[in-house]
């Protein structure tokens, strides 16, 4: 029986058919396997997308490092799926990630793992303008200052980030990281189609009064912004023609309530 099997996994290599497998989900769900790919394929360029962060944040540069090295490379094959938690698995510090900052219930806290939804965000976006849907997504309950509005993909233990491959071809996902920036990229066959994904905001949300708190002197611990509810739209292009357009979302993402702090006068003289 074990010849058997040696035989044919030996058999599969010399004829150039490999499997790959991303394994390491501990989300509870099976693991995410990419069946038969062949090693002749062209890989070509179908899409590119590019964010930045502050590369002094070091937990941040950290965690966006781990997801960027774990999803580098994965190929998902014609009509095969894609997910974001199955592929870079539960963000521990086990697994090597730090503390940064990451959003909870429309506030700002130290979590590990934060800079992770960097990573899924710009992978949504590099894989939308490859052609590829997004079957699931969820954005944040903040606006994120590395992409426009509706197009964020939040990740978290409940919340996946997963792609299909509409393609009669498998693509390969390339990441880059760059000083400061993270690059995602997708591998396969180039057809000549071109994705834009466009951002309109429908309308500003204005944060509610300021939390004002006594302190030791005046001063803002944290300023107000503005909520929005907005749209993104999937454009497809074959040479100069338009050839669809699609609304693909609608979001809301919550204002910010500012908190000042203010010196109570000494009224004892």
């Amino acid at each position: 029986m074990k010849k058997n099997v040696k035989k044919t996994i030996m058999t599969l290599l010399c004829t150039g058919v490999f499997f790959f497998a991303a394994t390491g989900n501990i989300f509870g769900a099976l693991p995410s396997v990419f069946a038969v790919a062949k090693t002749d394929i062209s890989w070509e360029n179908i899409s590119a997308y590019t964010t930045y962060f502050n590369a002094n944040d070091r937990g941040r540069c950290e965690n966006i490092s781990i997801a960027a090295r774990l999803i580098d490379g994965v190929t998902i094959q014609p009509y095969g799926e894609f997910s974001f938690n199955g592929t870079v698995g539960r963000r521990t510090a086990e697994a090597g990630f730090r503390s940064a900052k990451i959003i909870v219930n429309g506030e700002y806290v130290q979590g590990v793992g934060g800079g992770v939804c960097q990573v899924s965000s710009t992978l949504y976006n590099a894989a939308l303008k490859s052609g590829l849907e997004a079957i699931e997504f969820h954005p944040h309950s903040l606006c994120v200052p590395y992409v426009q509005p509706s197009r964020d993909a939040m990740v978290s233990t409940e919340s996946d980030l997963k792609l299909f491959n509409p393609h009669g071809f498998p693509v390969r996902v390339s990441v880059t990281i760059l000083d400061g920036g993270i690059k995602i990229a997708f591998l396969g066959k180039n057809e000549g189609y071109r994705y834009e994904l466009i951002s309109n905001i429908l309308e500003t949300l204005p944060p509610p009064a300021p939390i004002v708190k006594e302190g030791d002197k005046d001063e803002i611990l944290r300023s107000p912004k503005n909520g929005v509810k907005s749209e993104m739209y999937l454009e497809c292009y074959k040479g100069g023609s338009l050839l669809y357009k699609k609304r693909m979302r609608t979001d809301e993402y919550r204002p910010v309530q500012g908190i000042i702090a203010k010196k109570i006068a000494d009224t004892t003289n």
